[in-house]
């Protein structure tokens, strides 16, 4: 009878045994799904990390001089990154406006405002030559790396300017060209523009040059970015 017994225990543990190794696979593949999926989750937020690290966003915040109930524009938003960080710095009580030309642009900031919550933050089609902002309305203005897609830079100032408050800020964001001795039309061709030749303009569409930062930030692509800080006169 014990030898009967040990056989069968003896059976059992084989059979645990081989059920292990039938089960281990199954695990570990399990195991490796989840960690890819954990990854792929992580990996937007890391992204994003990255981002706001290079663009120095909190130091274009400052630059803008926003506080709780502030309002501010976004004007070449694109896509809406900088919506969220915007609307966080206003608070409820503040506006954000995010502009853009694009339909593909206006439908991203839309959908990010969506699953964002961004109660604040309004959505608004411009034209090349005209961000339609209220006039007079705002704390700031905000255009990075979109200057030098404004072919109508002129009026873009303009319309800018006069919806700013007196004393309102404009922060210009922008990518260095290859070469500052080429022409306007060159360098913007190559997605980037010189700072003193949009110094230059902010200065004849009226407003007053704080602060010039050549080397502000490094783009995505390794390309240089500068700042520059202007406001509408008090006066």
């Amino acid at each position: 009878m014990r030898l009967e017994s040990a056989l069968r225990a003896r059976t059992a543990a084989r059979g645990h045994a081989l059920r292990a190794r039938m089960h281990a696979p199954s695990l570990a593949r399990a195991l490796a799904v989840l960690t890819l999926a954990a990854l792929a989750l992580s990996a937007p937020a890391q992204a994003q990390s990255g981002r706001d690290t290079r663009q120095r966003v909190p130091d274009v915040l400052a630059a803008l001089a926003l506080n709780s109930g502030s309002r501010v524009a976004d004007v070449g938003a694109g896509s809406g990154y900088f919506l969220p960080h915007l609307s966080a710095a206003v608070g409820p009580t503040g506006r954000v406006y995010g502009v853009d030309i694009s339909e593909t642009a206006l439908s991203q900031m839309r959908r990010l405002i969506e699953e964002k919550g961004l109660a604040n933050v309004v959505v608004v089609q411009g034209e090349v030559d005209d961000p339609h902002l209220p006039a007079q309305s705002l704390s700031s203005a905000l255009m990075v790396d979109a200057y030098h897609e404004m072919t109508e830079h002129e009026s873009m100032l303009a319309r800018t300017f006069e919806s700013l408050e007196a004393g309102g800020r404009l922060v210009v964001l922008d990518l260095a060209p290859y070469d500052e001795s080429t022409s306007r039309a060159h360098q913007t061709a190559g997605h980037g523009i010189g700072l003193d030749l949009v110094e230059r303009d902010l200065t004849e569409a009226g407003f007053e040059v704080l602060v010039r930062e050549p080397e502000f930030a490094a783009s995505g692509r390794g390309r240089r970015q500068w700042m520059l800080v202007a406001r509408r006169p008090a006066g």
